[in-house]
């Protein structure tokens, strides 16, 4: 019975819009939560929760050698909670039994690029990490959305990009510059292009990112790929654009998340975590 309920929240999640890595991961982390308890859905309490969130604080993770990290915990933790939430939307269960009140862990400031640091990686890149570069930091896209990416979603004639189903199957149109529509024609029309442009995975454009960091010798200053989409954020921001434009571009609902990634308050009250 579990199984099945499982399988319909992966599916939820996938209609919602969520990236791959949380319709993945989620049911997963519900399957060893329900396999720790050992109790169907409908028998699942509150003390339930909380022993197994105690339980997962005395994990020592095999790859750090250390306690599950308070991000990772809360992600666990917000799984279930999300899962339950489903199941009383869905009728499945008539009461919540998710009741935990645990602060979300204080986000660490985004790392954003130097204009000096965009120019090295620039002038580092091959054709596809340019393409990556373009994606990822002058459209700021998300790494799935540019892996999602496909011809038929670039204006080439009028320099518009459509993301056909961002995070909340949110919709958008992103203007890119003569600059980005040269290197996007001379990319396709390459043999390299023919190959991968329909076909730049999100892992593919990661492993690119890691090579073009160490090339550019920034591999060692904590920066991920993400990255880019803080830095092209705070130069629009810097520049003088409007914080509700920002958050279109980027394709955020709220704007208090849009303040969370450029790292720029503008007294506007309450933030939204993303």
């Amino acid at each position: 019975m579990n199984e099945e309920t499982i399988l319909l929240f992966r599916k939820e999640l996938q209609n919602l819009g969520y990236c791959k890595t949380v319709i993945n991961s989620y049911p997963k982390q519900i399957a060893k939560f329900l396999k720790y308890i050992r109790k169907e859905n409908f028998e699942v309490q509150s003390k339930d929760i909380l022993e197994y969130y105690n339980y997962l604080k005395t994990i020592i993770s095999s790859r750090t050698k250390k306690p599950l990290s308070d991000n990772y915990l809360h992600t666990i933790l917000l799984s279930i909670k999300l899962y339950f939430d489903y199941l009383q939307r869905t009728g499945t269960i008539k009461i919540n039994p998710y009741q935990l009140k645990i602060k979300q862990p204080k986000s660490e400031e985004r790392k954003v690029f130097t204009k000096e640091e965009i120019e090295k990686l620039y002038a580092k890149s091959s054709k596809l990490q340019t393409i990556i570069l373009h994606l990822c930091y002058a459209c700021g896209l998300r790494r799935n959305e540019a892996g999602e990416l496909k011809i038929n979603d670039i204006d080439l004639e009028n320099c518009l990009l459509y993301i056909r189903k961002g995070k909340g199957k949110k919709r958008r149109v992103i203007p890119f510059t003569k600059q980005v529509q040269k290197d996007i024609k001379d990319f396709i029309f390459s043999s390299e292009g023919k190959e991968y442009l329909l076909n730049i995975t999100a892992t593919r454009i990661y492993e690119e990112f890691k090579r073009l960091l160490k090339k550019a010798e920034l591999n060692n200053q904590g920066f991920t790929l993400h990255c880019l989409r803080h830095t092209i954020a705070t130069q629009l921001l810097e520049q003088g654009m409007e914080l509700e434009k920002v958050r279109d571009f980027l394709g955020h609902e709220y704007l208090g998340t849009t303040q969370i990634y450029t790292r720029i308050n503008y007294g506007t009250g309450k933030l939204f975590a993303q």
